[in-house]
């Protein structure tokens, strides 16, 4: 190898190492699409029922291949409607007037770089004080 090659092949390598290490440590290898905030939040304990709830993903999702469902503590599905995507990385769907108790938000999307995440997130809508 000459001077000039040896000296082009170590520029590309000091530009590529920084990129492999993002690889590596999962900055853009495995970014996938995760819930970074929902309305209501994971775990909230809210005093009145919502009339939608929201995830707001880690990336962009595709709509067409995702979905989200939410279940009262018996099973009955209490998520109605279409699933709208409100932006890239946004999705929402209506409820049905909801009780006092426990819900579960089960959600599955398609991230934009093609791969599928799912999960599940709760929230409790409290009992009125009186």
């Amino acid at each position: 190898m000459n001077r000039l090659t040896s000296s082009k092949f170590s520029i590309a390598l000091s530009a590529a190492l920084p990129l492999i290490g993002l690889v590596i440590d999962g900055g853009l290898a495995w970014a996938h699409a995760y819930p970074a905030v929902s309305m209501p939040n994971n775990g909230a304990i809210v005093r009145e029922a919502p009339r939608e709830l929201r995830i707001q993903f880690t990336e962009g999702v595709e709509l067409a291949f995702s979905q989200i469902t939410v279940k009262a503590t018996n099973g009955e599905i209490v998520s109605q409607g279409k699933l709208r995507q409100l932006s890239n990385d946004t999705l929402a769907i209506d409820l049905k007037p909801l009780d006092a108790g426990n819900y579960s938000v089960e959600w599955q999307v398609l991230s934009l770089d093609t791969h599928v995440t799912d999960g599940t997130l709760r929230f409790t809508i409290a009992a009125p004080v009186k």
